[in-house]
């Protein structure tokens, strides 16, 4: 029979630990879903603002969501109706989840996330954490850096704490499309400010 020393038993352990952190980390990258689909061209937020207002005209708040994102009307709007049957209490963030790569699952523990831990303050933007790609912690903080800075912009708390931009970069690209006046309803500005996508041709 053969003998066990501490050693080969630490190393034995080691590696089983090892693998379920492995197992663990593929099992929640297998939960984000790729929804981001080939349009066959590049994405022009007034181009997909449009398209979505003339089909959808009383649906105001997904105009400027759906502009923002990269996935066609269909996926978009199946992914909508899809969160909307299964979770209708999240109503502030159907659009945010219809926009985002997450599962409807992840997307739904990222949420109640936000709700448990920020009940009384952040009810308007918890559908904007849940869509986005920041820790809670780099949320919050990039949530009271606007607020701070710019009291004013309340519109926009939420989807520049969900940006990539620095708030420098995400208030040129706000006040430049408020300022053209090219059309778009005021609570999709914050939207096209957060976007990647360019604005038009």
């Amino acid at each position: 029979m053969k003998k066990f020393t501490l050693l080969s038993i630490t190393m034995l352990c080691a590696s089983v630990l090892s693998a379920q952190l492995s197992a663990s980390i593929k099992k929640d990258e297998s939960n984000k879903t790729n929804v981001k689909e080939e349009i066959g061209k590049e994405p022009y937020f007034m181009e997909r603002y449009y398209e979505v207002k003339e089909t959808y005209p009383s649906l105001k708040n997904i105009h400027g969501a759906f502009a923002a994102s990269t996935i066609t009307k269909e996926k978009y709007m199946e992914r909508y109706n899809g969160i909307k049957a299964s979770y209708p209490d999240m109503k502030n963030g159907f659009d945010n989840y219809a926009a985002s790569d997450y599962s409807v699952d992840v997307f739904a523990k990222r949420y109640y996330e936000i709700r448990d831990t920020y009940a009384t303050t952040m009810g308007n933007y918890y559908g904007d954490y849940a869509g986005s790609t920041k820790t809670l912690p780099e949320f919050i903080k990039r949530f009271y850096e606007i607020k701070d800075s710019s009291p004013d912009m309340t519109d926009c708390f939420g989807q520049y704490a969900a940006s990539d931009y620095t708030l420098a970069e995400f208030t040129k690209r706000y006040y430049g499309v408020k300022a053209s006046k090219i059309g778009i309803d005021n609570s999709s500005l914050a939207d096209y400010a957060g976007s990647k996508n360019k604005l038009a041709k």
